[in-house]
């Protein structure tokens, strides 16, 4: 599992150059604040993760207002807090009509980025979207809407490849001889993670001997617990939010159900909340999606400096709290837009925003996520996004795949008994 790092030499220059020509330097701009929307839900059941993308977004903010803002001028938030998709439709629509908001970004969560985006496109606002992986977001031909991260599809399929390719060899098991359980929650993510992971076991040949869906706002998981018990699979691969992911380890644990291996998707299983809630049992528990803790030595080496400038700054600003890969998308998203978008956008213009956006060709490891940006013309889907393969180890995640972003090797497999993955 190898991401080519070809391309490295021709890394786009400065901040300051354009990729359609010179920089574009507005008269007078000084003195007025560039506003950007955010539209993200910092309440509600999804609080935890849609605080950490707002975090992101604010380092990125300060680190490029502290070197002079967007061509001299500072960048300001106009904020919109969206705990369902319930609220935004309305929400957009105040940030365009009443904040007049050329550019928005949000939303981590795809039901609040496909209500919102929809907004955005009916009214030409540029929607940037950081952490919404859902499948359909960018199948409705907008031309206003990117995407800088991976489909879902691609996640679930991803997340299947490494049980084949990884997992199972390090439980000995053949692909025809595993049981594999999927259990994920029910809106448009969860959904399309959970049927990639289901079509490419089917490829395999994978004995799926359960695939179950739910609503993440769920209080009791109890029963699924108790199916498995019965079932016994293997392996289990999982798509669920905090709350939820936390609910569901939980009760594992108190009826001692029992697995060889498990693997999440990017919602629950590789953020703080998750470790802190479960103490050592956490240690094992693999995870498909992004991360802020890879390997630096894959990155470009001014993306290395951002890297570990990112790391250095987040502790001091936030009370000592370390990143989670969520922060580390918001972070990636806002700086791409302010630092190497807007300031080549004449005038903010909706069409010259694009038009860059469009021609931006950056390789792989120019994002301290890993990524490169590149959009994909048809769908403005980023085609250099690609999930990265963590572990949790000695409480902290730590990348295991791929090259060369891996700072550990897979451990723990089979996984021990409840209480005694303290080493692992």
């Amino acid at each position: 599992m190898k991401i080519s790092r070809r391309g490295f030499g021709a890394l786009v220059g400065g901040a300051g150059l354009s990729v359609l020509g010179a920089p574009y330097v507005r008269r007078g701009y000084a003195a007025e604040p560039i506003k950007i929307g955010v539209l993200l839900p910092l309440s509600g059941p999804l609080a935890s993760l849609g605080n950490d993308v707002y975090r992101g977004f604010e380092l990125a903010r300060d680190f490029v207002n502290a070197e002079g803002g967007i061509n001299g001028s500072p960048i300001e938030f106009v904020t919109a807090d969206v705990p369902s998709s319930t609220e935004a439709t309305s929400q957009a629509t105040r940030l365009i009509t009443n904040d007049r908001v050329k550019v928005i970004l949000g939303s981590y969560a795809s039901s609040i980025s496909f209500a919102a985006s929809q907004v955005a496109e009916r009214n030409r606002v540029v929607y940037f979207e950081q952490g919404a992986v859902a499948d359909d977001i960018t199948k409705r031909g907008f031309k206003h809407l990117f995407r800088f991260i991976y489909p879902a599809s691609e996640l679930g399929r991803g997340a299947a490849q490494f049980t084949t390719d990884t997992i199972m060899p390090g439980l000995g098991l053949a692909p025809d001889k595993a049981k594999v359980a999927l259990l994920y929650e029910d809106s448009s993510y969860g959904t399309a993670v959970g049927e990639g992971a289901k079509s490419l076991l089917a490829e395999k040949n994978v004995q799926v001997v359960d695939s179950t869906s739910y609503s993440y706002k769920t209080t009791d998981l109890s029963s699924q617990v108790q199916r498995y018990k019965s079932l016994q699979p293997d392996i289990l691969i999982v798509c669920q939010y905090t709350p939820d992911g936390i609910l569901f380890w939980r009760q594992a644990r108190e009826a001692q159900l029992n697995v060889k291996a498990m693997i999440g998707n990017g919602g629950a299983h590789n953020v703080n909340e998750f470790a802190e809630a479960l103490g050592d049992d956490v240690n094992g528990i693999f995870n498909a999606g992004t991360s802020v803790y890879i390997n630096p030595q894959g990155l470009a080496p001014e993306t290395a400096a951002l890297f570990k400038r990112f790391h250095e700054e987040h502790p001091k600003k936030y009370n000592g709290r370390a990143p989670s890969a969520h922060t580390g998308m918001g972070f990636n998203a806002m700086w791409i837009v302010t630092k190497e978008i807007l300031p080549k956008a004449e005038d903010l213009d909706t069409e010259a925003i694009r038009e860059v956006a469009l021609a931006l060709d950056k390789p792989i490891g120019t994002s301290i996520v890993g990524w490169g940006t590149k959009f994909d013309p048809e769908t403005q889907n980023n085609t250099r996004a690609f999930p990265t393969y963590d572990q949790w180890q000695g409480k902290k995640i730590h990348t295991v795949a791929p090259d060369p972003f891996g700072i550990s090797t897979p451990k723990g497999m089979p996984l021990p008994a409840w209480g005694q993955r303290g080493n692992i």
